[in-house]
């Protein structure tokens, strides 16, 4: 039985779907080259307040808004806002951005927001046990493909799905997914879902973590 799905809307915002027909949404955005069709959705999570990534006008409905460090409890859904460096300088060139751990489902789920420096030790202990992580690996404004291989191979987590890097149409000089695929593909195994959406059954763990790379919705 499906207990939850992830669909990539684009860039690095993605959609959640429970089972219990809740939604949660990741970093919404505008135009960035292309447009993000207007969603509805339970749990809105913001990881900075930079136009790719704060678009809360494209959400429609009664949601719930989560922003920067901190600890959330909503009917069930337990998340984790963890702050750190949005730049190599201390925070001071693009400020900081925040990354969420998401339990929900018997799943935890960790999406990387903008991070641009490798974690502590601290951090790492944090995020700890993650099944689901979404990273960028884009470089420029995030950590490069080398550096999110450094923390995949740290995090060790069951699905990893990259975000954030050159697709067709993005209108920002970062690298495209091949150098982050080549660089892990020694690692971890690698699948193409051929379609925007994942879905995850109870059960459902690998013994080695995986790559898995979707289309990008908004891009189709």
């Amino acid at each position: 039985m499906c207990i939850m799905r992830v669909e990539w809307i684009g860039h690095a915002c993605f959609k959640v779907y429970l089972n219990d027909g809740r939604e949660l949404l990741f970093d919404p955005f505008k135009n960035i080259g292309y447009e993000m069709q207007e969603t509805e959705a339970d749990v809105v999570l913001i990881s900075h307040d930079h136009y790719d990534h704060n678009a809360v006008d494209r959400v429609r409905g009664d949601y719930k808004l989560v922003t920067g460090p901190g600890t959330w409890d909503i009917d069930g859904i337990h998340i984790e806002g963890y702050e750190t460096d949005h730049d190599k300088n201390a925070g001071n060139d693009r400020g900081k951005t925040v990354i969420y751990k998401v339990q929900a489902e018997g799943l935890t789920l960790v999406h990387m927001g903008d991070i641009c420096v490798m974690p502590d030790n601290a951090l790492y202990d944090a995020l700890k046990g993650v099944d689901i992580l979404m990273i960028p690996v884009g470089g420029t404004f995030t950590v490069d493909a080398e550096e999110a291989l450094e923390i995949c191979k740290t995090l060790e987590p069951n699905i990893i799905i990259p975000m954030h890097y050159k697709t067709d149409d993005l209108d920002m000089d970062i690298a495209p997914l091949f150098g982050f695929m080549d660089a892990a593909g020694r690692y971890f195994d690698k699948s193409s879902s051929g379609a925007s959406t994942l879905e995850l059954v109870a059960g459902d763990k690998k013994k080695r973590s995986r790559i898995v790379i979707l289309e990008n919705k908004a891009n189709c």
